[in-house]
């Protein structure tokens, strides 16, 4: 008798009773994220208030996860849930999108796509278009090792060459097939470099196949 008044006497106190547990990070976001569809949906310039709550949003269910959205068409909009590149964070990017509910006007994408058709990138003063790079693709493990070849290659204090060829790899490739399905990668100049199937990186595609698991 006494036991029972005292779980009666707690379910008073704790909202919900013994039966309450937190709410997972996930649905909390998914929650936040229906509430301000309408707001993320009218997003432009991705510079309004409403995107830096968003990532603070996403930072609350991991500290890398990252966003990109899409065109809006037909009413309908992209919403990419990405680790920022970071691997560490592809379980979190994975669960977040198991957790999505029914959201009719939203396509909901894990990690960012490849997006070939877009195949120039500018960093720190340099353009490289994937046209005019070439790989040579080797086994690597389990993965596809890279040697990269880039007209006028040479090494920078800041390593432009190397950026510009990764983001040019995750252009082409997205960013699960770069993380997951890449093994080593070798930038050189073209000068002296070894005999081999040489194929413009645009063609990376057909040798680095690799999707996302559930």
């Amino acid at each position: 008798m006494l036991r029972q008044c005292a779980l009666i006497l707690l379910a008073a106190v704790v909202p919900g009773g013994l039966c309450s547990r937190k709410q997972p990070a996930e649905a909390r976001f998914w929650a936040w994220f229906r509430a301000h569809e309408t707001a993320l949906l009218e997003v432009v310039t991705a510079k309004e208030p409403i995107c830096d709550e968003l990532s603070a949003e996403l930072q609350k269910v991991h500290p890398d996860l990252t966003f990109e959205f899409g065109p809006v068409e037909s009413g309908r909009r992209e919403f990419v849930l990405s680790a920022g590149g970071i691997r560490a964070a592809f379980p979190a990017v994975l669960a977040l999108a198991r957790a999505a509910p029914s959201l009719p006007r939203w396509t909901i994408i894990r990690f960012r796509p490849a997006r070939p058709d877009s195949s120039t990138v500018n960093f720190g003063g340099l353009g490289l278009d994937a046209r005019s790079v070439e790989f040579l693709a080797e086994p690597d493990g389990t993965g596809t090792g890279l040697t990269i070849s880039v007209p006028g290659y040479k090494v920078t204090p800041n390593k432009t060459y190397e950026q510009c060829v990764y983001l040019l790899l995750d252009r082409m490739l997205g960013e699960y097939s770069v993380e997951m399905g890449v093994g080593f990668i070798k930038i050189i100049a073209p000068e002296g470099r070894p005999i081999g199937q040489w194929r413009p990186l645009t063609r990376v595609g057909d040798a680095v196949k690799t999707q996302p698991t559930q």
